[in-house]
């Protein structure tokens, strides 16, 4: 039987594309042992994969307090976790002697692990592959540019632990970016070479395998009973920065009055009290099956998360776009530039309300929504992923 190890973070936006890939490995015969922390256990043996808890000090904490407006903090506190977990690593390889590791883009340790032991190394991608063009587009250089200069000191922890992982596992690690985004052997990229910018750049190493759209057994119940056939507007912010009442509050002004339903998710953060009195062309929900919900949808309001812009597109469901921070702003560009959304970067009432019917009322976004979502559908999506990690082992 094949052994793969897999390598992940405590992120739900990295660790779902994974299950699907993961789960079908294993219906495949493929014996996956998975590493995360505790919390993430149900869903990790819901795959059938052979679920593993990280040792201390790895737990659910690791990107609190970042997000993708500080590279260099992030990269100190990925190398220190990385140095702290050498001695549980080098025990794992030893002990299991797997056929390949498969890792998080964000899980240096997994790559490291992989260069260690002399296996192949499969690289996870749930974010877009950045290139410098990109940067520029963004108008997010300037700030990332400031970020290297305040945390010159991060930059300086990065290189020196770097050099002591190097000089403990004989295993040279690459530069700060490229620490930040690790590519493997074959990297599976949850997007398709549409929708990626500048995808020939890349080689034949990177698989655009699509997102991993499965149905999810553990979504929530929903009254669906309750639609009413208006053209349904879906608000979601994700899963970790969607805690924004003002938001919310923003979009109950926007469409109170507007023709059409919404159906907003508004995450286990924000009680439902503090948003006041909802309008009856309103439902709100912690959280709700949001790939049903957007099999159903005229417009998707998002914060530009590379797993909701994927899965509104899916469903060729166009997109206003609210990113909450730096790599979501570079999502945000790309489905703007492809012509199946509007970006809103000053989030008031008359801008969401304007922004939505413009959407809804030309129909060429629609259509742009629909050739991207042809894309990502005819990716390969999970067969293919395993496909390719199958033929690497």
């Amino acid at each position: 039987m094949m052994k793969a190890l897999f390598f992940n973070v405590p992120s739900s936006g990295h660790v779902n594309p994974s299950l699907p890939v993961t789960a079908e490995l294993v219906r495949r015969g493929v014996q996956v042992i998975y590493y995360l922390t505790e919390s993430y256990r149900q869903k990790v043996e819901a795959t059938g994969a052979e679920f593993r808890p990280y040792p201390a000090p790895l737990d659910d904490t690791l990107f609190d307090g970042l997000d993708g407006s500080k590279p260099p903090l992030t990269a100190e506190r990925l190398v220190r976790m990385t140095h702290a977990l050498l001695p549980a690593l080098e025990a794992i390889i030893h002990v299991e002697k797997p056929d390949v590791i498969l890792h998080d883009s964000m899980c240096p340790w997994g790559w490291i692990a992989a260069q260690w032991c002399g296996v192949p190394s499969v690289s996870s991608m749930s974010l877009l592959l950045f290139t410098a063009p990109m940067m520029i587009r963004s108008g997010m250089l300037p700030a990332i540019a400031q970020a290297m200069v305040t945390q010159t000191g991060s930059i300086r922890t990065y290189g020196r632990i770097a050099r002591e992982i190097s000089a403990r596992t004989g295993v040279r690690l690459p530069t700060l970016a490229a620490f930040l985004n690790m590519q493997g052997t074959i990297t599976l990229s949850y997007t398709s070479s549409m929708f990626q910018p500048l995808a020939a750049a890349f080689g034949n190493s990177v698989k655009f395998v699509g997102p991993m759209v499965e149905p999810r057994p553990d979504a929530p119940a929903f009254p669906f009973d309750q639609l009413n056939g208006q053209p349904l507007i879906y608000v979601a912010l994700g899963t970790v920065i969607n805690h924004n009442i003002l938001f919310y509050k923003t979009c109950i002004a926007a469409f109170r009055d507007a023709p059409v339903q919404v159906v907003m998710s508004i995450g286990q953060q924000t009680p439902l009290d503090a948003l006041g009195t909802l309008p009856p062309n309103f439902i709100v929900r912690p959280f709700v099956a949001q790939l049903e919900v957007l099999a159903r949808a005229s417009l998707f309001i998002t914060h530009a998360g590379m797993n909701s812009v994927h899965e509104g597109l899916y469903f060729d469901v166009p997109l206003i776009l609210v990113p909450q921070q730096t790599e979501q702003t570079f999502v945000a560009n790309r489905v703007a530039d492809l012509g199946a959304g509007v970006r809103v970067a000053r989030h008031t009432p008359e801008n969401l309300r304007h922004a939505a019917e413009l959407v809804l009322t030309r129909s060429e976004f629609r259509q742009r929504a629909r050739e991207i979502g042809e894309s990502l559908r005819a990716a390969g999506g999970v067969k293919r992923a395993a496909d390719e990690v199958i033929a690497l082992m």
